[in-house]
């Protein structure tokens, strides 16, 4: 019984957010234009990965982008724990949470995000690199838990700073804490260094850090890329593991460690966008154009990346 309610809440959630992603996208100005440049840039990213190909180095390392213990909410380097398999833009991104001993992300009520643990928490740099851009003026939404995202919002990453470590590595710190912000463009940073708070701006249906890696500055015709992370611990179950050089995924507790004298040592592989991806966004495309983008393709999306 109460798995089954665990399912109809899950897809009552699930269902909220299509809708309010749908009139986000259709009667909000600025969700149209992100949804049309959401859509074409992936296509141009693709053709661009298929044809030149895209430059991933495995040795490079980054640390979790947080202090303390958070949880692995989505993402991973597989198919099926990818925050967005089929949106390669989002491929390999991560969302962090922070829970109890229970696993509850929230204290008091499921609606108020000061309620919840991540609100409010510092998001670090997660290495070092130079303020490529930043946005600061967007509203926390004040009802969380639901799965309704904010439909007033200008950006679906609602505040974020984004850091340019080299000229094909960015890394994007998303939904941030209005007023919370460190950083201005063009700044240095290091490893570390506080760049804001954890905040509920953009699409968020709770308090949450969005973080990924990207092959170039325009989040819209970014490719994204596996992050490997180093010198942490991730934990699920009876399972804790030190990490040298790896990578994190679904359901995983992790924190940043000071050193792992020896520990686990991992590597993996870019996968190469593919001729359906390219097929797919091109669908994407023209489901956007007759203004069903939110709604249809979110659906075949959620479909796709379970099977």
């Amino acid at each position: 019984m109460e798995r089954a309610m665990s399912f109809v809440t899950s897809l009552k959630i699930f269902f909220e957010y299509l809708i309010s992603v749908f009139i986000w996208s259709i009667f909000n100005p600025y969700g149209l234009v992100q949804t049309v440049r959401q859509a074409t840039g992936q296509c141009i990213a693709i053709g661009r990965a298929c044809i030149k190909g895209v430059v991933y180095d495995d040795t490079v390392s980054f640390a979790l982008p947080f202090e303390g213990t958070w949880k692995v909410v989505n993402g991973g380097i597989r198919k099926q724990t990818s925050h967005s398999w089929i949106l390669v833009g989002q491929r390999y991104a991560y969302d962090f949470v922070v829970v109890d001993e229970s696993g509850k992300t929230y204290q008091d009520s499921t609606e108020k995000p000061k309620d919840y643990f991540a609100f409010g928490r510092s998001i670090i740099a997660a290495e070092d690199g130079v303020v490529a851009d930043v946005r600061d003026n967007i509203r926390d939404y004040f009802l969380a838990g639901k799965g309704w995202v904010d439909i007033t919002t200008p950006d679906i990453r609602g505040n974020y700073v984004l850091i340019k470590h080299d000229t094909e590595r960015y890394t994007l710190y998303a939904h941030l804490k209005v007023g919370s912000i460190t950083v201005k463009k063009g700044e240095t940073v290091v490893s570390g260094q506080k760049i804001g708070e954890c905040g509920h701006s953009g699409h968020s249906s709770e308090p949450h850090l969005h973080f990924q890696l990207q092959d170039r500055a325009d989040f819209y015709t970014a490719i994204s890329l596996p992050v490997k992370f180093r010198n942490f611990e991730r934990s699920k179950g009876n399972i804790k593991e030190c990490v040298v050089s790896g990578f994190v995924e679904r359901d995983y507790l992790v924190r940043n460690i000071d050193h792992c004298t020896s520990g686990i040592i991992e590597t993996t592989e870019f996968i190469k966008p593919t001729g359906f991806d390219l097929i797919w966004n091109v669908f994407i495309v023209l489901l956007t154009l007759f203004g069903m983008f939110a709604i249809v393709a979110r659906m075949i999306e959620f479909i796709l990346d379970r099977l």
